[in-house]
């Protein structure tokens, strides 16, 4: 009988990890937040954008932020507002 030898490819128990876009955007899970845009286009940004928000992250002046009025939030140019909600970390827009 002959006999059949098989070496295992080296490259088998290799696994590429899959890209996760959590690792890439958020660096504090418990500070993140999600809000897709309804308001009009402005300061890049456009209606039906999905914004990531980090509350933990302190903004420097001119970074994107989102503010409170009351019950509604706002995207400005940080200027040392008071009413601050989070930093705008990332804007991801469907193209």
């Amino acid at each position: 009988f002959p006999v059949t030898i098989v070496f295992a490819s080296p490259a088998e128990s290799y696994v590429d990890k899959r890209l996760d876009l959590n690792d890439l955007i958020i660096h504090n899970v418990y500070s993140t937040f999600y809000f897709k845009y309804s308001g009009p286009d402005t300061l890049g940004v456009k209606k039906g954008s999905i914004l990531v928000i980090d509350r933990a992250i302190q903004p420097s002046e001119g970074d994107l932020v989102v503010i409170t009025d009351r019950l509604c939030h706002k995207i400005r140019k940080y200027e040392g507002q008071t009413n601050l909600w989070g930093k705008v970390t990332w804007v991801l827009e469907k193209k």
